[in-house]
């Protein structure tokens, strides 16, 4: 039998260290000890509140509303909340938050809480390395509200807490970084992203592409040019948003055109680990690929491919390496609307729908 705090069962907290897939289980057994509907870990980063994946499993629906309705950005609670765990409170309820009046009037309670049943609150705040946590506990309206003498019981918990996700973090910064020096083996450009969308870490290839074509300045990723820098934001935006890791696991990507050379293409990959959304360490891996210093296929392996005519064949590779519709047409001879001609044609037989997703498909290729 495990060490007990307040009757929950300390090692099985600890276990999910090494088996995330068990925090629904445990954060169910925590909301069972307060008497509470579910429970869940979240962070504050300023302007809104964050919620970590996964939550107890009779609260996923209504954190999916949360975040994918947008009330995190409108979170009544944590705006109160917050302020009072950086003073240093510990154990704060509904009442700490909100009036009664809210609690009728607010279309924060009536559109978001009263559909899911959930009015009453309480949570146990905690911090490490200079962010705030909260545990938090829901209960429905056939129970009663939270009291600070049901909750300070379980404050125990908070220390635990604190080094649980300090060691789920620091092994999932291990494991990330073991993926970017994967990437060095195989001379591709890495660079590992925090939750803030800041560089964390990056490798030599990574390096060389800075002043040509990327800029590093305090963490922050931009290209030389300040219309690819903008695509590249919202790039790494999306693939940050909340709830991203748990819903998307392929790559996000986009294409970086330069003048007189061959675009580089943009890959940025959530990091899938349990918490994700809360900790501060590794989030996403953006990779590059930069198509100057790769091997294209050549025409025939694509007519073979694909069944491209050989007027089709070269048209692609002109796109693919880089040449828009108008330039392909002055280094072939022929008419734009030619161009356009035989781009229908291929993105029919590539099953492809745009010139970004044929360069993807072409630089899957890339020395064949």
């Amino acid at each position: 039998m495990g060490e007990k705090d307040n009757g929950f069962d300390l090692e099985k907290l600890y276990n999910v260290v090494v088996a995330p897939e068990t925090w629904p289980d445990v954060l169910n057994d925590i909301a069972r000890s307060a008497n509470a509907v579910g429970a869940c870990l979240a962070t504050d980063v300023g302007s809104k509140t964050l919620i970590a994946r996964p939550v107890s499993p009779e609260l996923v629906a209504p954190i999916d509303d949360f975040l994918y309705s947008g009330w995190y950005k409108r979170d009544l609670r944590g705006y109160r909340a917050w302020p009072l765990l950086r003073q240093g409170r510990k154990v704060l309820i509904e009442h700490d938050v909100s009036t009664e009046q809210e609690r009728r009037n607010s279309a924060y309670h009536n559109e978001w809480l009263r559909p899911w049943d959930l009015p009453w609150w309480g949570t146990l705040g905690f911090s490490r390395d200079g962010q705030h946590y909260g545990l938090v506990m829901l209960r429905n309206s056939r129970q009663d509200a939270f009291t600070y003498e049901e909750l300070r019981p379980l404050s125990g918990l908070r220390h635990h807490l604190a080094r649980v996700l300090t060691l789920i973090e620091t092994l999932s910064t291990q494991r990330a970084e073991a993926v970017l020096d994967t990437m060095e083996l195989i001379e591709r450009p890495a660079f590992l992203l925090n939750a803030a969308g800041r560089v964390i870490r990056l490798n030599t290839d990574a390096k060389a592409l800075l002043g040509s074509d990327f800029t590093l300045s305090h963490g922050v990723l931009r290209t030389t040019h300040a219309e690819n820098s903008e695509r590249l934001q919202a790039l790494i935006a999306t693939v940050l948003a909340p709830g991203i890791s748990v819903t998307r696991t392929e790559p996000h990507w986009m294409v970086l055109r330069r003048l007189g050379r061959r675009p580089l293409i943009v890959k940025a990959m959530p990091i899938i680990a349990g918490l994700s959304d809360i900790l501060t360490g590794a989030r996403a891996l953006l990779t590059v690929n930069d198509l100057e210093s790769s091997k294209l296929p050549t025409p025939e392996k694509l007519r073979e491919a694909f069944g491209l005519t050989p007027a089709e064949a070269r048209t692609a590779l002109l796109l693919a390496a880089g040449e828009d519709p108008v330039s392909a047409a002055q280094t072939l001879g022929i008419t734009s609307g030619t161009v356009r001609d035989h781009l229908k044609m291929i993105f029919s037989k590539t099953h492809t729908r745009r010139q970004s997703e044929l360069l993807q498909l072409i630089e899957r290729m890339r020395g064949s």
